[in-house]
């Protein structure tokens, strides 16, 4: 797997806004009414899990898939979508993708063979996709479909909500949530086999609540608590010397690699727990019109400032109604040197796609290629300002002055 990168990450600083949800005294839930979209968790069967890829590696299971199966893959991908098939035993078969993100059937059917059990599709950045003519093509080869919703907890395409057409779906609701960590593992057709998993320690859930807690008051989320938090900062370091799952060694089906990216090391012992009790609450105490509202509100602020630019272009230039987007993805020119300079200014960027498997080519898909390249994501998420997003929005436009290929 390609994990070089061109730069130091140890010369950024820390992040000076959150790059993904954390709590707010202003975003907790005060009304009985919290209605849920339509999407992932609204599906009939659900388990919530650590965190998306230990739900691909559950799907796995559930759906019977094991060594010697291929599954279908989209080029486009983070390496935390590879590494449960690769503990599985699974082979992924990488298909190609269009320029705005889209699947083309004849493609996947070019690749279906007797030891293609499943086929992996993703709803990119909060942007519901109609899979129904893939659908359509795994019926008809008997495969299993399981859509990756790690970008896209809510939304609907064509009436029918994300994660309800495959067998199997999955999400990353700590992209949505300020759950702290947190995945689903959802099935609108299937039950789900949770039997042999086990809930987190009390250790597990005591860290969870501190780490959440002082994440937010870290971004001064939590002023009101502040005073609180120092006065049990001596409890942090207690609990931090009990073990969890979380300081378990790592397992990594890349056996070359010393040094693997967090975002696809994975610990023996989440795969078989639950999320914790505490980032499911924080979940319940999330008011979802507020997710909503702000995050599509943030990603028309980012729109209305870098739509008419020469030297960058947003990839989805028209957000739809049903649309709750996970991020602001920007396709860059000039895009290493605009990520550096952002980085430098403690501009929280994520880099979705950024390290593929070796074995995506420009044979395989120049555009997932090109996307990797170019394609820096900026957080609209719901713990964000107005000010801070236009705070962002200045600073990104300042790097492109600066960094202009034109």
């Amino acid at each position: 797997m390609t994990t070089t990168a061109r730069y130091d990450a140890a010369q950024f600083p820390k992040p000076s806004l959150p790059a993904l949800p954390v709590l707010s005294s202003l975003k907790l839930n005060r009304t009985a009414s919290n209605t849920i979209p339509a999407g992932v968790l609204t599906c009939t069967h659900r388990v919530h899990l650590y965190s998306g890829r230990y739900a691909i590696f559950l799907a796995l299971q559930c759906a019977n898939i094991g060594a010697g199966d291929r599954i279908l893959v989209p080029a486009y991908h983070c390496l935390a979508m590879i590494e449960p098939l690769r503990l599985s035993g699974v082979e992924p078969v990488y298909y190609p993708l269009n320029a705005d993100l889209s699947v083309t059937v004849t493609e996947l059917s070019k690749r279906i063979d007797q030891n293609v059990k499943a086929i992996i599709v993703v709803h990119y950045f909060g942007f519901p996709q109609n899979f129904q003519a893939i659908r359509h093509l795994a019926d008809q080869y008997h495969l299993i479909m399981l859509e990756d919703c790690a970008h896209t907890c809510f939304g609907q395409k064509e009436g029918i909500g994300v994660g309800h057409l495959g067998d199997y779906a999955i999400a990353s609701t700590m992209k949505f949530y300020p759950s702290v960590h947190g995945g689903i593992l959802a099935s609108a057709h299937h039950e789900l086999k949770t039997d042999g998993l086990k809930q987190p320690s009390f250790a597990v859930e005591v860290k969870t609540l501190i780490n959440g807690l002082e994440l937010a008051h870290q971004y001064g989320r939590l002023a009101y608590f502040g005073k609180l938090l120092k006065m049990i900062a001596w409890l942090k370091l207690l609990v931090f010397k009990l073990k969890s799952p979380s300081t378990n060694k790592v397992i990594s089906a890349n056996k070359t690699n010393q040094n693997p990216p967090p975002e696809y090391a994975m610990s023996p012992a989440w795969l078989g727990c639950q999320a914790s009790r505490v980032s499911q609450f924080f979940m319940q105490q999330t008011r979802i019109n507020d997710l909503v509202q702000m995050r599509q509100a943030h990603y028309d602020q980012f729109l209305a400032a870098l739509q008419n630019r020469s030297d960058c272009r947003p990839l989805y230039p028209i957000r739809t109604p049903e649309s709750v987007p996970q991020v602001f993805p920007l396709y860059v020119n000039n895009c290493l040197p605009v990520f550096v300079q952002l980085k430098k200014q403690g501009v929280p960027i994520i880099r979705f796609g950024e390290f593929l498997d070796d074995a995506v080519t420009g044979n395989t898909c120049q555009v997932s290629l090109d996307y990797a390249e170019h394609v820096l994501q900026f957080p609209c998420h719901q713990s964000l300002s107005k000010v801070e997003v236009k705070w962002i929005i200045a600073r990104l436009i300042l790097a492109l002055d600066a960094n202009s290929d034109i």
